[in-house]
């Protein structure tokens, strides 16, 4: 017994300083026949570790003796460990929903016993979980908590390693400059770490390298890391994985087929339903799509999306759909490659893989299946994010097809004194107006997000104005429909269909019929009304109540809020996947503070619209100071409250530049005395004081809280 405890302690060392196989052949010359149960399950779960970490996934027998020992016994911290190995098991095996239940239980029981250092192990092997399931942002969350307690507990292996970790995670969703950051913050540990652990920081950095365009060096850097393979199946799985995935990207698709042949060999061995084998099998799907093979691509993919749908991992179920759009597309099936492409955005969108989103919208968009709105929105979107990401050579090509075909300029329908008018100068809100132009006359949904007073209602109709569409523009406050009033408001009704109905109703929906239907507040719609929207969004069809006859509709849907929906969606009380139908083409707009170069402008515009006419370089100058002290108050109302500031203080300046200039300078003093005399004025009723200042009430409410404002402050 004395001596099987020395031996265990000198595997646990071997362990703790990663050297893996070392540990496991230590363990293996233990003679197991005299173990006491203690002690034989305690062997169970060291070889357990051990051989997990050479990358050997078959260990059920010696996992499942551990976890039905420890199970009975008084220890939650060796049943907690015993947890997190066969989470971290069926991890491996792909059996991703079964995996994170386990681990979430193991990191209950560690952190009732604040057990840190193990926990950050646990969080690690989550997110390994989550960014396979799609769950990116979770997995970024978890491995930032694990890189935080190894800070803490100087730990600087860990550190290292699931900073590792966490570049991984963001350069598969994409964000490759943040991946960058972290693999340069561990820079300097790399020559401590063992052989896996530098191949593994060669693998990361050479694969940002290939997706910012850098092909040649990353297959240098790659090829000089094969020093670093060692005969762990897992390590050169990956090793062959991201070569190939580098040679597709470099278009050498003959060496990236031979090399993702002899991964997928090695993938299997792991397990013939791992991860590994649905990411290579794809990737090798691509190389043979680079090789016009369509017939051997679809094959791969089906083999490919046959386990990635097994383990549920979302991100490559949408790679595959993206090879068989291609594959349709070849074979001269327009509307079948056109679903597949709709699906693999559809997936790369809700699971937020923005590499691989912006691709498949390149792709769509370059196929010949869209009409030129849905091509150019496609583009633009896709130009968005590599521009964010300076992927200069997708740049490149997305700017020479938008120029290839430029639409036709379209004629606003909304010609008149009340067409909607953009000011912009400040270089964020340009593009935001140049993004929204050229989605316009696309049927793509729109998803506004901003602040209140940001310009959502005004850049809806905006967008409607150059759509084309001869339709009108139909807005619907999302939030005032009750869930009784639902189906009557959307669809309308016939006479007789219920008690009351005394004639024929048209309903929003039909009304906005060839045009656009503008849903304003969406995040405060009622389950009913997200349902109903919902079957529309997704069938184009409507029925009256109290008709048998279903009338397909032609709309461009534009949704808005202020509100973040994160939270909403996480408990339940807005529906993803109304949201995702949704946020087909998502634009942020930013606070008035956010945009300081569109002050001068705007305040012109106001100026010009109150019958102002500049004349002198003195205007001008008085203009830029009106500006600058503009810029400095908060704008919790936004443009609205600038507009109704500036014509409040054209009012009391009787038009003149230079006295307004001085109001301006006089600053909060002059405005807490109006907002005083406003409130004593109004009886202390919030919205006059709000309507007699010409501001909003929200206004109001911050200066009274800005200038400590209470009802005895005159007394």
């Amino acid at each position: 017994m004395e001596n099987a405890k020395k031996i265990f302690e000198s595997i646990e060392d071997l362990l703790s300083r990663a050297k893996f196989e070392d540990a496991l052949c230590t363990i293996r010359k233990m003679d197991t026949s005299k173990l006491a149960e203690a002690d034989y399950s305690y062997y169970c779960l060291l070889i357990s570790q051990a051989m997990l970490s050479t990358g050997d996934n078959d260990i059920d027998d010696f996992i499942h003796k551990a976890l039905s020992f420890y199970k009975k016994q008084d220890n939650d911290v060796l049943y907690a460990k015993s947890r997190y190995l066969f989470g971290w098991h069926l991890a491996v095996a792909g059996n991703f929903i079964e995996a994170h239940e386990v681990l979430m239980e193991a990191f209950v029981f560690l952190k009732r016993h604040d057990k840190y250092r193990e926990m950050s192990l646990v969080l690690n092997r989550l997110a390994y979980v989550q960014n396979h399931t799609g769950a990116i942002e979770d997995a970024i969350a978890n491995l930032r908590e694990s890189i935080d307690i190894n800070k803490k507990l100087g730990v600087d292996s860990n550190v290292t390693q699931f900073s590792r970790n966490l570049a991984t995670v963001l350069i598969r969703s994409g964000r490759f400059h943040d991946a960058i950051i972290y693999l340069q913050s561990i820079l300097k540990e790399i020559k401590n770490l063992d052989p896996s652990a530098k191949l593994r920081f060669e693998l990361g950095y050479s694969l940002s390298l290939a997706f910012m365009g850098d092909t040649g060096r990353a297959i240098k850097n790659l090829k000089s890391a094969k020093k670093y393979l060692t005969s762990v199946n897992v390590d050169k799985s990956v090793y062959h994985e991201y070569l190939g995935w580098i040679y597709n990207l470099d278009g050498q698709y003959e060496k990236a087929a031979k090399t993702l042949k002899a991964g997928v060999k090695i993938a299997v061995r792991i397990g013939p339903e791992s991860t590994y084998v649905s990411q290579t099998k794809r990737l090798l799907a691509d190389a043979y799509v680079g090789l016009k093979e369509f017939d051997l691509a679809e094959k791969t993919a089906r083999e490919a999306l046959a386990v990635a749908e097994k383990i549920r991992e979302r991100s490559e179920i949408g790679a595959c759909y993206r090879v068989f759009a291609q594959v349709e597309l070849n074979r001269g099936n327009g509307e079948k490659a056109k679903k597949r492409y709709h699906d693999a955005i559809d997936i790369f969108l809700n699971v937020n893989s923005r590499y691989e989103l912006a691709i498949t919208r390149y792709l769509a968009a370059i196929s010949g299946l869209y009409q030129s709105g849905e091509r150019a929105a496609m583009l633009y979107l896709a130009k968005e994010y590599f521009q964010s990401e300076d992927i200069t050579h997708y740049v490149n090509l997305t700017d020479r097809e938008l120029n290839y075909s430029q639409a036709a300029p379209i004629i606003p329908s909304g010609v008149g004194g009340d067409a909607a008018v953009f000011i912009a100068r400040d270089r964020q809100m340009v593009q935001l107006i140049k993004l929204a132009e050229n989605v316009a006359s696309s049927s793509m949904t729109i998803f506004l997000t901003g602040p209140t007073g940001s310009g959502k209602d005004r850049l809806a109709r905006y967008i409607h104005e150059r759509s084309g569409r001869k339709g009108k523009f139909v807005i619907v406050n999302s939030a005032a429909i009750p869930d009784s009033m639902v189906e009557a408001e959307l669809f309308g009704f016939r006479k007789g269909s219920f008690t009351g109905a005394e004639h024929h109703r048209t309903g929003l929906l039909e009304e906005a019929d060839g045009g656009t239907f503008y849903l304003n507040e969406i995040a405060d719609a009622t389950p009913e009304f997200q349902a109903k929207l919902l079957e529309v969004i997704e069938t184009k069809f409507i029925r009256p109540l109290g008709s048998n006859v279903r009338k397909a509709i032609d709309i461009r849907i534009i949704a808005a809020t202020n509100n973040d929906l994160d939270n909403k969606m996480k408990s339940g009380r807005f529906r993803r996947d109304l949201y995702h139908r949704l946020n087909e083409i998502p634009i942020i707009l930013p606070s008035l503070k956010e945009r300081p170069d569109d002050f001068l402008p705007l305040i012109e515009h106001f100026l010009a619209q109150n019958g102002y006419k500049f004349k002198s370089a003195s205007d001008k100058k008085y203009l830029k100071n009106i500006s600058s002290a503009m810029i400095e108050r908060p704008w919790p109302g936004h443009v609205r409250e600038l507009k109704a500031e500036i014509n409040r203080l054209y009012l009391l300046a009787d038009g003149d530049l230079g006295k307004m200039a001085q109001l301006v300078r006089a600053g909060s003093h002059d405005e807490c005395d109006q907002l005083i005399n406003a409130l004593e004025q109004s009886g202390w009723n919030r919205r006059e004081a709000a309507r007699i200042l010409g501001i909003s009430e929200g206004a109001v409410r911050y200066r009274i809280k800005k200038y400590q404002i209470t009802q005895d402050t005159n007394a």
